[in-house]
């Protein structure tokens, strides 16, 4: 009988392979805290639609994904994953086939018109950016110094700024956005700078992996967050979507429309493309392979 699946209480929803936890904003915080109290190592990682994509298809990145200690859905595409792969369909493939189909459609439709639906596996997604600030303001309360690595050229150092002057007590103990081969030299500054969390914004896969590959070189660093661009938005290089389209799970639409990287908007659509016709064909292409992965009530793989 498969047992249910617990991290200091918090539910973890296995989708595509990957183990991703049901949080809420004030048990996220301490899952947080918890490790900046004691001696271990935690890897944060932010799992979004175009991470559960490459995991399916990348036997590599999946396993560092499953090495994450605390792995938060970021974005209304997991959510949606979750709910569809929980929806029962027939052992026949045929009828299995229509049945995936139409279970994309009418979930599909209905993260526009009634979202709650797809809130029935993991109730609650934790947005890149929020989550950061969320962090930061405990790394101030905790008393514990932060720092910024990876990004493009300044944005680190002006994200210092931002956030020291925003969170009263917040300690940006360094900043680094060189390249992420320099292993050695980063493995150096962050040492000296005695940092207790680490932001690392070199992109995916690329910081995931340096994560793995370097994490337990850096003495004082109790956890390690892969980043992405939320860097980029604090600096105020992109705009986040106004509220009601971050409620509604619309934020990769406006990102699209109105942060058009400004030397390669073809990578940006390709990106936009990956992250939702492709993703959805791929999760329903599991589904039909699989079958009903989520059992709804018991939150766990069957």
């Amino acid at each position: 009988m498969p047992q249910e699946k617990t991290s200091m209480s918090v539910k973890l929803i296995k989708v595509c392979g990957i183990d991703i936890g049901c949080y809420t904003p004030g048990r996220l915080r301490g899952e947080i805290a918890t490790p900046l109290r004691d001696d271990s190592q935690k890897f944060v990682a932010k799992i979004n639609s175009e991470f559960l994509l490459r995991s399916i298809k990348d036997s590599e990145f999946r396993a560092v994904l499953s090495k994450a200690q605390i792995a938060v859905p970021d974005g209304m595409g997991v959510l949606w994953a979750a709910k569809f792969l929980s929806i029962p369909v027939s052992e026949n493939k045929p009828i299995r086939i229509i049945q995936s189909v139409w279970q994309m459609v009418y979930s599909g439709v209905s993260l526009i018109f009634y979202p709650k639906y797809v809130k029935t596996v993991i109730p609650e997604r934790v947005g890149g950016v929020d989550l950061m600030l969320s962090m930061l303001k405990t790394c101030a309360k905790e008393k514990k110094k932060v720092f910024f690595l990876g990004g493009s050229k300044g944005v680190a150092g002006k994200v210092k700024e931002i956030t020291e002057a925003e969170i009263e007590g917040l300690n940006i103990a360094g900043t680094y956005d060189g390249k992420a081969e320099n292993v050695s030299e980063i493995v150096k500054v962050v040492n000296n700078s005695k940092a207790e969390v680490l932001f690392v914004a070199f992109g995916s896969p690329k910081q995931e992996f340096w994560i793995r590959d370097n994490l337990s070189k850096l003495k004082t660093v109790k956890v390690a967050v892969g980043e992405g661009g939320s860097l980029e938005f604090i600096a105020g290089n992109f705009k986040r979507a106004p509220k009601w389209m971050q409620k509604l799970g619309l934020e990769w639409l406006w990102r699209l429309f109105m942060n058009k990287s400004k030397s390669d908007t073809g990578s940006r659509l390709k990106r936009i493309w990956r992250a939702v016709p492709v993703f959805i064909y791929t999760v329903v292409k599991y589904k039909i392979k699989n079958g009903q992965t989520i059992n709804e009530n018991k939150k766990v793989q069957i």
